[in-house]
């Protein structure tokens, strides 16, 4: 089946080698070094950081990434941004959710790649995802004490048994859409573990509010000819 095809029935693809465990290992300290620094306009040092490092952003654009991306999602894409998730031992569960319920996006059009800097195992908590369950919008309620989120998809809505554990080695990626229901346990082992997700969008999505002041969005492939985002030239060094 065509990865197209593919990912228009489950969801999701994946997962993919982007680098090797032993280059991702050279590029580790490298990321650990950024995450260890404050971002030039935010508090949050593990958002953003594409675009005030250019390790990050060459990391998020790779052609490996994006040639998929722009075989699904068309030849004009930008990045709203990217976030590192850090799950430390006992960190929270984050809980079944759809990620557009979330975001201020208008259309609500997005795709996002997950890329293991570390092992991703269900003993430390590795994505979940429900094949075919972006086909449908699931309704989210207030989210227990126990997540990480403060709203999750309700469970009225979904089979949790159709969930699939999605392993990955150090450098391996997914790429899945903003419906497409998924989740993580949390993580048991006492070594925490490294996800970077990047999230990009076609020109026709506005985005309707910002993580900080001067948040813009960074062109990866082909023109913006809608102009209805603010832009800013990528890093280079």
């Amino acid at each position: 089946m065509r990865e197209r095809d593919l990912f228009r029935e489950q969801g999701f693809l994946g997962p993919y080698t982007l680098f090797t465990p032993e280059e991702m290992d050279e590029i580790r300290p490298g990321i650990e070094r950024i995450l260890e620094t404050d971002a030039p306009d935010h508090a949050v040092r593990c958002h953003n950081r594409h675009l005030d490092e250019k390790l990050i952003h060459d990391i998020s654009t790779h052609p490996a990434i994006l040639d998929r991306m722009t075989a699904l999602y068309g030849n004009d894409l930008l990045i709203w941004r990217t976030n590192f998730f850090i799950k430390e031992k006992g960190a929270k569960e984050i809980p079944w959710h759809q990620d557009f319920n979330y975001w201020p996006l208008e259309p609500p059009i997005i795709v996002s790649c997950w890329i293991a800097i570390d092992q991703a195992t269900q003993e430390n908590g590795c994505v979940q995802m429900i094949p075919g369950s972006h086909r449908k919008v699931v309704p989210h309620v207030r989210a227990t004490k126990e997540m990480q989120f403060g709203e999750m998809a309700d469970s009225n809505y979904y089979d949790e048994s159709d969930a699939i554990n999605l392993e990955m080695r150090p450098g391996e990626f997914i790429i899945f859409n903003e419906r497409t229901l998924h989740h993580s346990e949390p993580n048991y082992p006492d070594k925490g573990r490294i996800g970077l997700a990047v999230r990009v969008i076609p020109p026709i999505v506005k985005v309707l509010s910002w993580d900080s002041p001067n948040h813009k969005l960074v062109l990866i492939r082909g023109e913006d000819s809608l102009g209805q985002n603010e832009l800013v030239e990528p890093p280079v060094v």
